[in-house]
């Protein structure tokens, strides 16, 4: 477990590097931000497959979505060269956002 934390927090810190650098129009941003987000997902999608999918409520298909929508915005950037690869992030942090506030509220 924490390989898994250590890996998913390099994937955060690679996040906020290559997008202070992809904001900036710096050298190396897409593809430390690329780095970060894939880091990311990867480890939340392993956690996330880890479970029985029998098992799954709510919140972890959201999850599954969002960082399904993640790697679709890496694709876009990396190897689509398509300039709205923003679009999907922006998607997947707003869905991620709401399923935090969503467990939350089913909690209490």
């Amino acid at each position: 477990m924490k390989l898994f934390r250590t890996i998913y927090f390099v994937g955060v810190v690679l996040i906020f590097v290559g997008g202070y650098r992809l904001v900036n129009h710096q050298t190396y941003g897409n593809s430390l931000f690329a780095a970060g987000v894939i880091l990311y997902s990867t480890v939340q999608l392993i956690l996330l497959f880890q479970q029985s999918t029998k098992n799954w409520a709510l919140f972890e298909y959201l999850k599954f979505g969002v960082n399904f929508l993640f790697l679709i915005s890496v694709g876009l950037l990396l190897f689509g060269n398509f300039a709205f690869w923003y679009y999907p992030f922006i998607v997947g942090l707003l869905m991620d956002f709401f399923a935090n506030i969503f467990r939350r509220i089913q909690k209490s």
